[in-house]
């Protein structure tokens, strides 16, 4: 079951919840930086598809038009050209299908972070909009300091800081929360559904 952690509901209005928490945003670091990229790169790579895992299941599965491999500083980037980069992330619970405009592996903890534009989507239908977003591979759980959209069937939650589980079961925002209940004709269609079609005369047979 999904559950968006630490709400306050309040009445402000039909089909409109508000929450607030008061907690300290410190521990959402998804803003941490990496190393910056401050030295030519030692290997240059071109449409790269990077695979790694970990007691012999997947940790993430990385797709890139270019790569850049600082071995020394211990990091690669991965940077869009002419599509997002795209990135799985897996876990017990489920996967994470993201893209970014920019991801960086730490090559020694095997922590990814993704940088603009990102958007992560799950296997159960939450989706995560947000501009960086860190995710940990020892915890495989997610992290962010900046402003966030998660989304899900008809509700709609907005926020600033951010931790979840990698499968967006769970997810927990830290403030300035503000969730809505939209209707039908304003949520969304899922991927692949028909548009729907305006009210009016059938076509003549």
């Amino acid at each position: 079951m999904w559950r968006l952690m630490r709400w306050v509901p309040l009445i402000a209005g039909p089909m409109v919840l508000a929450g607030l928490v008061p907690t300290d945003s410190s521990g959402a670091s998804g803003a941490a930086p990496f190393p910056p990229v401050s030295t030519p790169p030692d290997i240059t790579l071109r449409q790269i598809h990077m695979i790694e895992t970990r007691g012999g299941s997947k940790l993430w599965e990385l797709r890139a038009d270019r790569a850049e491999v600082h071995e020394r500083e211990g990091y690669t980037v991965l940077s869009r050209v002419t599509r997002p980069v795209e990135v799985t992330l897996y876990a017990t619970q489920g996967q994470l299908t993201c893209t970014a405009n920019r991801a960086t592996v730490d090559l020694t903890t095997k922590d990814v972070r993704l940088e603009g534009g990102v958007v992560a989507r799950s296997d159960q239908g939450t989706e995560l909009r947000t501009e960086a977003l860190r995710w940990l591979a020892a915890s495989r759980r997610l992290q962010t300091d900046q402003p966030v959209t998660v989304s899900r069937g008809g509700w709609l939650s907005r926020g600033r800081g951010l931790e979840a589980e990698t499968d967006l079961e769970q997810v927990r925002i830290f403030q300035n929360i503000t969730s809505q209940l939209r209707s039908p004709a304003t949520a969304p269609a899922p991927a692949g559904a028909p548009a729907p079609r305006p009210a009016g005369r059938s076509p003549a047979p």
